[in-house]
């Protein structure tokens, strides 16, 4: 079972995965989040919604930065606030898992599953971004949908030149655009967790799910198998 779930959430980690890998070919010593050539930008909702993906990028290089000095559980702590209260996990939960899924769940056990997500995606994100070799980030520009979503796409620029394209999704929460949503390379991070979950779903259950994600958030931060632990 342990393989068919590495399997399963692959996805997920590769994106992590090949968004660090990106970052750390660069070899430029300056840090920049440069938001030249952001045009159009005239509602405060939108310049918002930017401000939400550039603390973003500037927390994931500080993160890098402090990787020779830090632990994963220093970093974890260091992005846990921002990441948690950035991202919209309840509607990112109810579309990785789908409607099926979500409506045979309780309050409770929904709970339980986005405080493992969460806690999965923190955990990922301040174990790949631990080492830092030069970047700059650019926000390219930002649009509305007609969802009422915001666009934003930004793009990272390697030592060399070469760009990768990043495109985010964000949603308004009350007064707050969230992030939804995460693409790199075309690749929509949403897409491959839900097939992905889903699969994982057919012969497992919503509480080996969540124990799985459990697992793998403690792997990221160097503790021990949770099983293990309680022998």
């Amino acid at each position: 079972m342990n393989n068919a779930f590495n399997r399963s959430l692959s996805g997920w980690g590769l994106f992590l995965g090949v968004f660090a890998a990106l970052i750390f070919l660069s070899t430029r010593p300056a840090i920049s989040l440069d938001t030249q050539g952001v045009e159009n930008i005239q509602s405060q909702g939108n310049e918002t919604a930017i401000e939400v993906i550039e603390k973003l990028h500037g927390l994931l290089i500080r993160s890098m930065k402090m990787g020779d000095n830090t632990t994963c559980q220093e970093r974890f702590k260091f992005l846990s606030s921002f990441i948690k209260n950035s991202f919209d996990f309840p509607t990112i939960c109810r579309i990785v898992l789908g409607r099926g899924h979500w409506k045979k769940m309780d309050k409770e056990t929904r709970k339980k599953f986005i405080e493992a997500f969460s806690d999965m995606t923190v955990a990922t994100y301040a174990r790949r971004f631990d080492s830092y070799s030069g970047e700059r980030f650019r926000t390219q520009g930002a649009r509305l949908d007609s969802r009422g979503h915001y666009i934003v796409d930004a793009v990272l620029i390697k030592a060399n030149g070469d760009k990768i394209d990043f495109k985010y999704v964000c949603r308004k929460v009350g007064q707050d655009w969230k992030i939804v949503s995460v693409s790199a390379r075309g690749v929509n991070d949403l897409s491959v967790k839900r097939a992905d979950y889903n699969a994982f779903l057919k012969k497992h259950t919503i509480t080996e799910l969540i124990e799985k994600l459990h697992e793998q958030a403690d792997r990221c931060l160097g503790k021990r198998d949770r099983r293990q632990g309680e022998k």
